[in-house]
């Protein structure tokens, strides 16, 4: 049990955290260095869907591996259809208990909100809660972040969270986003069901920063 509390101790800081995310190949991508998210938003095509979906690098908020995260999505239908929420800021807060993040604010009003999930990811000597929800935005307010950035705060009915995301990151999603919709992205091709790589290969493994 020492030697969990050590180990449990170390990820909460934010070094120790950035060195584990290194050893285990999970990039530490600056939020505000456009060039550096480009290189690291992944795009593919779901065969079951059609849908295409943009995925942005998970950014540690606050530095620390099992801190608070977010990531860009987007959804591209080929047949010039609006997928339900084109954009999506994928927050997800860590907690010691569960406090229900529900309704997120930006410049006074609120945002369009989604709950995702709420886990118990962790419990040893402590609990872990992980808290899921989605911030949906449309093109234009893409690109309206992508000149100002934005600044947010999701209430719960225990506690609330607060991120800042850089115009950068933004810009970054967007110019990717449009890209895949013009057909200037190259997509992977979509593997046959027959030749389907088997769940749990390593083949069949996400990148670290693809949602669910």
């Amino acid at each position: 049990m020492a030697i969990f509390r050590v180990v449990a101790a170390c990820l909460l800081l934010a070094g120790c955290g950035a060195q584990l995310a290194a050893a285990y190949g999970i990039p530490i991508v600056p939020a505000a260095q456009k060039e550096q998210v480009s290189r690291n938003i992944s795009v593919g095509h779901d065969p079951h869907t059609g849908l295409i979906k943009v995925s942005g690098p998970l950014i540690f908020h606050d530095r620390n591996l099992l801190g608070n995260t977010y990531l860009i999505r987007s959804w591209i239908d080929p047949k010039g259809q609006s997928a339900n929420s084109d954009f999506q800021i994928l927050v997800t807060g860590r907690y010691p208990k569960r406090v229900y993040l529900k309704q997120a604010y930006a410049d006074g009003e609120k945002v369009s909100t989604t709950a995702i999930d709420r886990e118990r990811v962790s419990c040893a000597d402590f609990c872990i809660i992980k808290e899921v929800i989605g911030l949906n935005l449309t093109e234009e307010e893409m690109a309206r972040r992508a000149e100002t950035g934005m600044s947010f705060k999701v209430l719960g009915r225990r506690a609330s969270l607060v991120m800042t995301i850089p115009p950068a990151y933004f810009a970054a999603l967007l110019d990717a986003h449009r890209a895949a919709r013009s057909g200037s992205t190259p997509l992977p091709r979509a593997v046959p069901r027959s030749d389907a790589i088997p769940a749990g290969s390593p083949a069949a493994a996400r990148p670290a920063s693809s949602p669910a």
